[in-house]
């Protein structure tokens, strides 16, 4: 699992298996119909293009709400996750159906055929996605990383998660957490590097846990990312546009 421990990588991952399932699913459907008269590989090109593809964005989206379920539900997050699962399985069959309909490739906005061979393949590829989009997400929060701080005379290691956000002072870094703060003589740049991408750097003297990342609010020409702890951080003109 370490390979694939962090966001970026996972996504990378996934878009790869959909790529690996459409190449699959293409040549045993040319392999299967070649010979009839009426197949024509360009029409199921655009078929798995929809069916398998367009789910990229929908995985990426799917293991956001899973974090966030984990965040909220911690208890109930496996229960969340088989209903959302189902749930998505359900509106994208939905969504492609309209998407296939509006270029004319089914003569209704529900087929019924393809119902049948969605979920009788492609809705298992999906399926498997968002089954380790979960795993990734409950394991993932559950690694403890941590760094090495001063507090007065004593050295601390401290999780690196809960930390809120991180500020330069001189040649020194002040960690905040809920109720502490600690030091670490450190380049911030280089930290911030380091801590990618759960982290992200907002002005040259902040870095922010994406996580703790509540709103963002403009006042006048300055613009504020403000934290679930009320803490406002002012955005750096060279660090726009912000996205967490």
């Amino acid at each position: 699992m370490r390979f694939i421990w962090s966001d970026k990588r996972f996504y990378v991952l996934s878009i790869l298996a959909l790529v690996a399932f459409f190449g699959i699913t293409l040549l045993q459907n040319y392999i299967r119909y070649q010979h009839h008269n009426s197949y024509s590989i360009w029409v199921s090109i655009v078929y798995l293009a929809v069916s398998v593809l367009l789910f990229i964005p929908v995985i990426i989206l799917t293991l956001r709400l899973q974090k966030l379920l984990k965040k909220k539900w911690f208890n109930r997050y496996w229960i969340w996750v088989g209903v959302t699962a189902l749930a998505t399985l359900g509106l994208f069959y939905l969504f492609s159906n309209v998407v296939l309909h509006s270029i004319r490739y089914f003569d209704h906005f529900v087929d019924r055929e393809y119902a049948r061979y969605y979920f009788g393949r492609e809705a298992l590829y999906h399926l498997i996605l968002i089954i380790a989009s979960s795993v990734f997400v409950y394991f993932a929060i559950h690694q403890k990383e941590t760094i090495l701080v001063n507090k007065g005379r004593k050295h601390i290691k401290l999780d690196i998660d809960q930390v809120h956000w991180i500020e330069v002072e001189g040649h020194y870094l002040n960690f905040y957490t809920d109720t502490e703060s600690y030091l670490k003589r450190e380049r911030l740049g280089v930290l911030a590097k380091q801590l990618e991408p759960n982290f992200i750097r907002i002005h040259r003297k902040y870095v922010v846990n994406r996580s703790q990342i509540k709103s963002m609010e403009k006042d006048k020409r300055d613009e504020f990312l403000v934290l679930y702890s009320g803490k406002r951080l002012k955005i750096g003109q060279s660090f726009k546009p912000i996205v967490w």
